[in-house]
């Protein structure tokens, strides 16, 4: 383990600090790989964060050389079916023997293997609720056109990934059946393993012999609890994970360096830091003495404060091994944000399934998926002599589905009135115009409208075209009154027609609050500014992300109260420049 005294490598990374730290994320991977090739249907497998292709690689090698099946791993492809996940039906073979033949799937043929998912920030979540209930039952039920059939499949899983930002995430119900969790940013390209597949071998046949005493199932339970992790599977890895670690060392019984072990493998990636990281990590009290105990006369109370400083010091190391790649992509820059939303659609996207349907009136027709739903039922169907070999009903059609992001609008209301021009409406111009050429590079489509004196109209329908968002912007004119209620009645309109054209709309509203004209066009701020908190309300029911910019010199309360009657975002504007403008919208509305 990394000493008490080595630097901190999130306060500069010196030689022997990125050494230490190199040796010991290797350590870590070793075990937890070992764990996991050991005890595939008990620990799941390991979720590699930020690791290089050549570390990847050597990853998927090492677990795949330690596992009862051998030989190469099987890796997930982007976009995969349920029927080539699952298993589906065979058509040949159906059509040629006269009944359904079932044919295995990726995760049947991963049984005894590695299953590799590169990119599982990216998962479809129907994906991973597939892998997930294999991992659970270490059988995959296969149920397609009519036919039933279970095959055995216990793998252990690496999951490689690799997000932007804290928005890209694997999804929680595979996540949760992980025991192991890896920083890999300081993995190198090679290193020697710790264990043979010999060792392994051996190992896996002393498991089951191992024995767990109860004190050490109750202070790691007291461990869980201390540190705020109340998901029982997490208790469940730490037990399988004492019991691997003694098999590993030739024991006979868990003694306390595996209970220690096993609590910075699996709870420590789990428990937050518990100092500021501008201090050097301590290592647990044991470890700093360099001394064992033994069990015999150790109390509960003790083992879990020995379990809990182990679990604390790797969540330490784990936050010092995320930093370099952390500053990384936070220098200089703005996370990539969403799109749009995912949406279903016949026509473009990723592939995702097969549905019934009619061709003539929706989507593609998918010849493979038609003829799979029409070959169970030759046998009974009548043929006509001379007629078709296969016999089709309308029944039979199936139709090609797939799943795209729809394009995201960004409109921005832009409040152009008197009190608005006189206080920051160049400013606030600026921003717009800074946020539109962000948007532009990410090929999102925008839209303006200002309103001012009685009315609200649309400087620019959506587009793409950063020339035309200039000149619009270039021409606002500023003076009159305030008709706010218009300008959120606008922006509630516009954005229902993006939602018919499946698009994702956002509202940015960039304006002090302060509304002196009506829905009718007659003056007075009282009916002015009910108007507008009525048309406010109404657009809180319409449940859209929306950014309040108060653009007046100083917060007021009118900005803020509408903000929260519409369901907003408040950010007051005053002496901000573009690009701060441009960093709160896209992580407000869009990450």
């Amino acid at each position: 383990m990394i000493s008490a005294g080595a630097p901190v490598p999130e306060k500069g990374l010196c030689r022997e600090s990125l050494a230490a730290l190199q040796a010991e994320m290797v350590r870590r991977a070793d075990y937890m790989l070992a764990l996991a090739a050991l005890m595939p249907s008990r620990l799941g497998g390991v979720l590699v964060e930020a690791a290089s292709p050549d570390a990847s690689a050597h990853l998927t090698q090492q677990l795949s050389g330690w596992m009862t099946g051998g030989g190469r791993a099987v890796r997930l492809p982007p976009g995969i079916s349920d029927d080539a996940l699952l298993g589906g039906l065979d058509l040949a073979a159906t059509l040629s023997v006269g009944r359904p033949v079932i044919q295995p799937g990726l995760l049947s043929a991963a049984d005894g293997r590695c299953l590799v998912i590169p990119m599982a920030e990216r998962l479809p979540r129907q994906t991973a609720a597939q892998i997930s209930r294999a991992l659970d039952c270490s059988i995959v039920m296969t149920e397609r056109e009519g036919v039933s059939c279970s095959t055995p499949s216990t793998f252990a899983a690496l999951l490689l990934s690799d997000p932007a930002d804290a928005s890209e995430a694997v999804p929680e119900i595979l996540n949760a059946r992980i025991a192991f969790r890896l920083p890999g940013a300081f993995l190198p390209a090679q290193w020697a393993p710790l264990f043979s597949a010999k060792d392994i071998c051996e190992a896996r046949a002393r498991a089951p012999g191992v024995d767990l005493p109860d004190p050490f199932i109750e202070a790691m339970a007291v461990a869980c609890e201390t540190l705020g992790i109340g998901d029982p599977r997490v208790l469940a890895f730490a037990c399988a994970s004492m019991r691997g670690l003694a098999a590993l060392s030739g024991e006979p019984c868990v003694q306390e360096a595996h209970a220690e072990l096993a609590a910075s493998l699996v709870l420590g990636a789990r428990a937050a830091p518990q100092m500021e990281m501008d201090q050097p990590p301590q290592p647990p009290p044991d470890e700093a003495k360099g001394q064992d105990k033994g069990r015999d006369g150790q109390s509960v109370d003790d083992l879990a404060e020995l379990v809990v400083a182990a679990a604390r010091f790797s969540a330490q190391i784990d936050a010092a091994a995320r930093g370099k790649k952390v500053r990384k992509r936070m220098k200089g820059e703005v996370a990539s944000g969403k799109s749009g939303e995912m949406v279903d659609s016949w026509q473009r996207g990723s592939r995702i399934d097969a549905r019934a349907g009619d061709p003539r009136r929706q989507g593609r027709l998918d010849l493979i998926a038609t003829l799979r739903a029409a070959a169970p039922w030759q046998k009974i169907r009548p043929r006509r002599e001379g007629g078709a070999p296969i016999a089709i009903r309308a029944a039979d059609f199936r139709l090609k589905r797939f799943r795209h992001r729809s394009e995201a609008v960004v409109i921005f209301a832009v409040d152009a009135s008197g009190s608005t021009a006189m206080n920051r409406l160049a400013e606030a111009k600026g921003a717009v115009e800074f946020l539109l050429g962000g948007c532009y590079a990410r090929r999102e489509s925008v839209a303006v409208l200002a309103f001012r004196r009685q009315s609200a109209e649309v400087l620019l329908p959506p587009t793409r075209s950063l020339t035309r968002v200039k000149r619009s912007l270039a021409g606002l004119p500023g003076g009159g009154g305030t008709p706010l209620a218009a300008g959120i009645s606008a922006a509630q309109v516009m954005s229902e027609q993006e939602l018919r054209r499946r698009r994702s709309p956002y509202i940015v509203f960039l304006s002090d609050g302060q509304a002196n004209v009506g829905l009718d066009g007659a003056g007075g701020r009282e009916g002015g500014g009910a108007d507008a908190s009525r048309m406010a309300r109404r657009l809180k029911g319409a449940h859209l992300p929306i950014l309040f910019l108060d653009t007046s010199r100083r917060p007021n309360a009118d900005a803020r109260r509408l903000s929260d009657e519409m369901g907003a975002v408040y950010r007051p504007l005053p002496f901000a420049d573009g690009k701060s403008v441009s960093d709160t919208v896209r992580q407000t509305l869009l990450s």
